[in-house]
């Protein structure tokens, strides 16, 4: 029972197959579509990034490090193309994932890992690239391949929460929290990878993506948006496995569901999530007004909000037989429309319609600008490479 009355499933889409969303079972990277998805939510939810991140100051991590502006491409009325500059949300996205395939690693060789205590470790590997020595009073964390990638040492505004947390040397926990006012949109940003964990269902996912926001921010509505990130992106595998006509609408119904029954505050979070939707389906809302309807702060479940409040029209506004890289830019559109998270909101956007769409929805021309696209699909493949994915054909 839904105790705040809300939308219902049947809202979102026509057909909803049971479960996209389960408690003690989850994907299968032995499904064709699992890689895809996969590829496709990463280097989407960086698109969307840096598309949101554009104009960002950026101080090079390294001497001789160039910070050029253009790359050769297509040429336009405004001369090169644009190099689409990753923000600290992706990185940190990849250091989630990182983390996430350190514990299956020692769960693959038959060993258990705390996963928090990885999370937070990547974090401070993160927070060294970043030019800073992390903190006496916290473990020194021993290197891995991740931190070797270039783009993930330029320093590009990171968010002041964050750095703060991991600054203080302290692991920020559910029962004691670091900073307990914290509810921006930090976790959200990263928390796209614990959706792609195999195996799992959704009462593994939720602490884990919980634990892993915790780590920075203490407000208990951050976590929980956190989590529904999660919930969303793993419901859209499933549904692109399933074959729905509207993924996105289906993940999202889902994570909704699901999120009801998580024991911890999470009011607000759905309450945006049903201003989403409510905004979405509405045919007389002009979408540019999309950012003032779920709230234009940067707060973690407005993020929420507005990121699959743009997924959820461009998907609604996509009609017949519908043109997945047409949504995909309608989306990531939408998303970055968001004044105060424009980043966090485009890279909701475009994880979750990569994630329900596959790379066939990726515009060609937004990859060739992206400035991270080998470091994102190095680690997307290092990732399906551990869980067991097939090779690609």
């Amino acid at each position: 029972m839904n105790p705040l009355g809300a939308v219902s499933a049947a809202d979102y889409t026509d057909r909803m197959p049971a479960p996209l969303l389960s408690p003690d079972t989850g994907l299968d990277p032995a499904w064709p579509e699992y890689a895809g998805s996969v590829r496709a939510a990463l280097l989407g939810g960086a698109l969307g990034d840096a598309l949101g991140a554009r104009g960002h100051a950026e101080r090079p991590a390294r001497p001789g490090a160039t910070g050029a502006d253009a790359v050769p491409g297509p040429q336009g009325a405004g001369g090169p193309a644009t190099v689409l500059r990753i923000s600290d949300g992706t990185q940190l996205t990849l250091y989630t994932l990182d983390a996430l395939q350190e514990v299956v690693e020692w769960a693959n060789q038959g060993h258990a890992a705390d996963e928090t205590a990885c999370l937070w470790l990547a974090y401070l590997r993160w927070l060294r690239t970043q030019g800073e020595r992390p903190p006496a009073e916290a473990p020194q964390p021993l290197p891995r391949p991740i931190d070797e990638l270039e783009a993930l040492h330029a320093v590009r505004e990171p968010d002041a929460t964050v750095l703060e947390a991991l600054r203080s040397g302290r692991m920020g926990e559910v029962e004691r929290p670091l900073l307990p006012d914290a509810k921006g949109a930090g976790p959200v940003r990263r928390s796209a990878p614990f959706g792609l964990l195999p195996h799992v269902g959704w009462r593994t996912l939720a602490p884990l993506a919980i634990n892993g926001a915790a780590l920075t921010h203490g407000h208990p509505e951050a976590q929980t948006a956190a989590a529904v990130h999660g919930f969303v992106v793993h419901a859209a595998v499933r549904a692109r496995r399933e074959g729905v006509p509207r993924p996105v609408a289906a993940a999202v119904a889902a994570a909704r569901e699901t999120a009801g029954h998580l024991t911890r505050p999470v009011a607000e979070t759905l309450a945006r999530l049903d201003d989403a939707v409510r905004a979405a389906e509405r045919a007389d809302v002009d979408p540019g007004a999309l950012p003032r309807l779920l709230g234009a702060g940067g707060a973690a479940p407005e993020t929420l909000a507005g990121g699959l409040g743009a997924a959820l029209r461009a998907e609604a506004e996509a009609a017949g037989a519908p043109d997945p890289r047409a949504v995909f830019r309608r989306a990531v559109e939408l998303g970055t429309a968001h004044g105060a998270a424009p980043a966090a909101t485009g890279a909701v956007a475009g994880a979750v319609t990569g994630a329900a769409c596959g790379t066939a929805a990726l515009p060609p021309e937004w990859l060739a600008r992206l400035d991270a696209r080998d470091a994102v699909s190095g680690t997307a493949e290092r990732w399906l490479r551990e869980v067991g994915a097939p090779p690609a054909a």
